[in-house]
């Protein structure tokens, strides 16, 4: 799997291109704004997905122009207010597209809707995990119980697993069981 990431907006949200190298079979994770950053960089790819992680604007800004050039379907959880979703995410779906499949885990707290998508070896976390913290829980509609048990339902994953967060700079479980954020 390839990954890409673009920095988008004013909270330079990461946005993420996945992609199979050998079908070009690609996903957009979270394509939060300046859309003449993000289409460039999808070119001979065929998009299945734009996926949202939560609905908060720095990570939906997109979502029409990319959709509009790639014909792509929109999905995220149910518990997001943004709308029809071409697709409404549940906890254990998963999200394929060449070779590569993407297992939906529903990690509210942040915001009702939150979802982290994990692949062995990667999880992409939205705004639930963090380099060294995790996603603000004072915000409508955020809980902070909710975001403790989400948390330790990542510490279950292997410590090898690099994080893709979405904002900042990757990770890993591992290094955040020793931040003591998570587990």
């Amino acid at each position: 799997m390839q990954i890409k990431t673009i920095k988008v907006g004013y909270l330079r949200t990461n946005c993420y291109i996945l992609s199979d190298e050998q079908t070009h079979d690609a996903v957009v994770i979270d394509p939060g704004d300046e859309a003449d950053l993000i289409l460039p960089e999808l070119a001979g790819l065929k998009v299945h997905y734009i996926i949202i992680t939560h609905g908060h604007y720095d990570h939906v800004g997109a979502i029409a122009d990319v959709k509009r050039l790639t014909k792509a379907k929109t999905v995220w959880h149910e518990d997001n207010f943004l709308g029809q979703a071409d697709w409404v995410l549940h906890d254990g779906d998963e999200i394929k597209f060449g070779r590569v499949t993407l297992k939906v885990l529903h990690t509210p707290g942040h915001s009702p809707g939150g979802i982290c998508l994990y692949t062995k070896g990667h999880l992409f976390s939205g705004d639930t995990l963090f380099y060294t913290t995790y996603g603000r829980v004072d915000l409508q509609g955020s809980s902070p119980r909710q975001m403790s048990e989400s948390l330790q339902r990542l510490a279950a994953l292997p410590d090898e697993t690099i994080v893709y967060p979405g904002h900042e700079e990757f990770t890993s479980i591992g290094q955040e069981k020793e931040f003591g954020t998570i587990g």
